[in-house]
């Protein structure tokens, strides 16, 4: 199988943008605002249904940062000040843990935001992934990183459960703090393997389709650990891994190939990019691959919004050239 999706944010139009700003400076009203954000939702869902994407997302506009809309609807976390999205130029609100962690409410439905879902479509949901959200917290609680990765593992399951609940068929857990690591500080073998079962706790019972995608780093330096994850598909971003080092692992799971780079404005050859991605697959299908999609390396939100949607026809045009080529 060769399929298409998006791996995160997607940007906000200028005209969004616009009214936003609008609405925090008292400027314009909160019905404007909303249907601001309808419409631009609207937009970015309509966009990847017409390029075949095989689950699609609302495109998350209402994010702030990846993190703060689960955070922000949690018993015993503050939002802390900013700090640097990785090695973007962006930011987040660093989750402050002061009290035990509980759920203040199940579901925010404008985080959800199912009405602009088709139900004729698969529906994505996309969630920091617990090591990540663990080691870009502040924890002034618990004993240690460690344990608080486990306790965000049991809410995180709580929200799958829910989200699947209300017609979500594939959960990205998104996880760069896994790969994002200086060439010095390598996690050990022993690290991966207490990240795969916080990460087990999390998607325990799941009826949905579940990935791990990882991001900013090189996907290589946790194999092959991560082999062993129980989730159905792995997320690379190719821009920071060393392909060849993928050889020779099997796999047993599905691959989402980081093809398109959403850190860049280049809008690249469709050509060259499926014969990249046939040279990967054909290395590593033999090793159990069960099924492949094409994606940006990571979330859009880094181009203008124009941009964005160009890369959303790269990937859907690498993906339908992939099926004609291996499917005839």
């Amino acid at each position: 199988m060769i399929g298409c999706y998006a791996t995160g944010i997607f940007p906000r139009p200028k005209e969004l943008v616009s009214i936003t700003r609008d609405y925090e400076r008292g400027r314009t009203g909160e019905a404007e605002l909303d249907r601001a954000f309808s419409d631009a939702t609207s937009r970015v869902v309509e966009a990847q249904s017409s390029a075949g994407f095989s689950y699609v997302t609302n495109g998350m506009l209402r994010w702030q940062d990846p993190l703060r809309p689960f955070t922000e609807n949690l018993n015993g976390v503050k939002i802390g000040g900013l700090a640097r999205w990785f090695n973007n130029n962006t930011f987040y609100r660093k989750p402050v843990v002061t009290g035990d962690l509980s759920w203040k409410k199940r579901a925010d439905p404008k985080v959800a935001d199912i009405e602009h879902l088709p139900e004729n479509l698969y529906w994505k949901a996309i969630l920091p992934a617990p090591y990540t959200l663990a080691q870009l917290s502040e924890d002034n609680l618990y004993k240690n990183k460690t344990e608080l990765m486990f306790k965000y593992a049991r809410l995180l399951r709580e929200r799958i459960k829910d989200l699947t609940k209300q017609g979500f068929k594939y959960i990205q857990l998104s996880d760069p703090a896994l790969v994002y690591k200086p060439r010095t500080a390598k996690m050990s073998r022993e690290e991966v393997k207490t990240v795969g079962e916080a990460l087990k706790l999390a998607v325990a019972g799941a009826s949905a389709r579940t990935c791990l995608q990882t991001f900013f780093g090189d996907f290589s330096q946790i194999l092959p650990e991560v082999m062993g994850f129980p989730v159905d598909d792995l997320g690379v971003d190719l821009y920071e891994t060393d392909v060849d080092r993928l050889k020779g692992y099997k796999f047993g799971k599905g691959v989402a190939l980081g093809l398109v780079d959403s850190r860049s404005s280049l809008v690249e050859k469709v050509g060259e990019l499926v014969a990249v991605a046939k040279e990967i697959i054909k290395s590593i299908e033999g090793n159990g691959a069960s099924a492949f999609f094409v994606c940006p390396n990571c979330d859009l939100e880094f181009l203008p919004w124009e941009r964005a949607f160009e890369k959303v026809r790269v990937v859907s045009r690498v993906a339908k050239r992939l099926r004609e080529e291996f499917d005839g």
